[in-house]
């Protein structure tokens, strides 16, 4: 019952929120989005430190004062993306797309929807990713997106309705496989999100000189059908404005050994996504437990650390 309050009094919430911004301007909303991301980096140490963490990791040359001003910016990036996406809900696809001033290698795409088999758009928590289905529509581009269902049935309505009126075709996890495999059939891009540890099949490979559970789905279905994966990022420019950034299609291995495969398909992966992240800091989700999951091998000592580490922190 407390947790039917919860969820609705979330889905009131954002309800409101909706109203409110679709009455204000764009450059209002999107500074009160970099402005309460800004407060949330203060509100919520857990994610503060988690970000800082990974960051000290990632960059230990790097001074601890410009990691701590990247840390920050990702806060009011995260902010800023997230009202924008508010404020699109009313808009249509050509004003959402308005926003971005240019898209980057568009004939590495047009080459793979030649081959007729469909392109599994990989790309990352990286700047505001929703926009990027827009815009491959908006080139013409048959596109698709994998959703996963949410908790509360009235979110989950309101937010592939936005999707669904301008033009994706919304694939439900439930029916993954099957409704992918149709959809590629049928020659569609469909983005694939691929920088997180999620419960799904992945493989461990290097990510930032850590290893980093990876999922391997899209390597299997690009093995199965012989779809190209081609990487997709968006960034936000100095202006404001949006840049897509479209890579040539992964050079996938396709041998009798299909788990080393895998591996190599995680591995490039891996690499395409921290090119990019590397480029823009200061714009993907540090604050996410990219790590969480220790390889086998490393899960002892894992172990151990944790332990260590929660026996050496001060008691309230």
């Amino acid at each position: 019952m407390l947790q039917k309050i919860k969820n609705t009094l979330i889905y009131l919430a954002l309800r409101s929120l909706l109203l409110a911004v679709n009455l204000l301007p764009y450059s209002l909303v999107a500074g009160a989005g970099e402005f309460l991301g800004g407060r949330f980096y203060a509100w919520v140490p857990k994610e503060r430190e988690r970000a800082l963490r990974n960051l000290a990791q990632a960059y230990p040359e790097v001074p601890e004062a410009t990691r701590t001003q990247w840390a920050a910016r990702v806060f009011v990036s995260f902010g800023r993306s997230a009202l924008e996406l508010l404020k699109m809900f009313t808009w249509p696809a050509r004003r959402i797309t308005a926003l971005v001033e240019a898209m980057e290698g568009m004939e590495h795409m047009r080459a793979a929807r030649e081959l007729g088999r469909g392109v599994l758009c990989l790309t990352a928590h990286l700047g505001n990713w929703e926009i990027i289905p827009l815009c491959t529509l908006q080139q013409g581009w048959p596109t698709g997106a994998v959703a996963q269902t949410l908790y509360d049935p009235r979110l989950d309505m309101l937010i592939n309705r936005f999707r669904e009126q301008r033009g994706l075709v919304m694939i439900k996890r439930q029916q993954m496989t099957r409704d992918i495999i149709r959809a590629l059939r049928a020659n569609l891009l469909l983005g694939i999100l691929n920088d997180q540890d999620t419960g799904v099949d992945s493989r461990w490979a290097p990510f930032f000189g850590r290893p980093a559970k990876t999922p391997v789905g899209v390597f299997r279905l690009a093995r199965k059908l012989g779809t190209p994966v081609v990487p997709v990022f968006i960034a936000r420019q100095p202006n404001k404005k949006y840049r897509i950034y479209i890579e040539p299609a992964l050079r996938l291995p396709r041998t009798a050994d299909e788990e080393q495969d895998l591996r190599e398909g995680a591995r490039l992966a891996n690499v395409v996504i921290e090119k990019y992240v590397r480029r823009f800091p200061d714009q993907w989700v540090w604050f996410h437990q990219r790590w969480k999951s220790p390889p086998p091998e490393e899960k002892e000592k894992f172990t151990a650390e944790t332990q260590r580490t929660q026996r050496e922190a001060p008691k309230n």
